[in-house]
């Protein structure tokens, strides 16, 4: 069961990473545009994912370890919200427990990890979508 849940998760991953070629009735803003800090976050998280996959306890605790260290960047806190400052608390908290279950060599306890991890990454993006006029002042022309 819990082997297809991992293969479901990969597969929506994968679907929503996929990028679509702006169509015309989208604005270019609107457009997916990933920073050099979200492709390091994208980087390190499917590594947990081909190491949960392979049971690779290393390579688990090493890209949590180092996604959480990517949460304190100063890139990271792009607004100073406190739903925003729970998101990335939240993050930090399913990182840390990737990590300790993986030292720990337990397999499905990291993978629940993995799971919470990526529903706070979830929300934490959809927050930011719904309320990104209204967070991030944009310079008028």
């Amino acid at each position: 069961m819990l082997a297809g849940f991992v293969l479901l998760l990969t597969s929506v991953v994968a679907l929503t990473l996929q990028a679509d070629p702006p169509s015309d009735n989208v604005p270019l803003s609107r457009t997916t545009k990933l920073t050099p800090l979200m492709r390091l976050k994208l980087e390190r998280s499917k590594a947990i994912l081909e190491g949960l996959t392979l049971e690779d306890f290393d390579k688990i605790a090493s890209n949590a370890r180092s996604l959480k260290l990517l949460s304190t960047e100063s890139g990271w806190n792009v607004i100073q919200t406190r739903e925003y400052a729970e998101q990335s608390r939240d993050f930090q908290r399913a990182t840390d427990l990737i990590a300790e279950a993986a030292e720990e060599k337990d397999i499905h306890r990291a993978t629940m990890g993995y799971v919470a991890m990526t529903v706070h990454c979830v929300e934490c993006h959809s927050y930011m979508r719904k309320h990104r006029d209204e967070l991030i002042e944009l310079p008028r022309e």
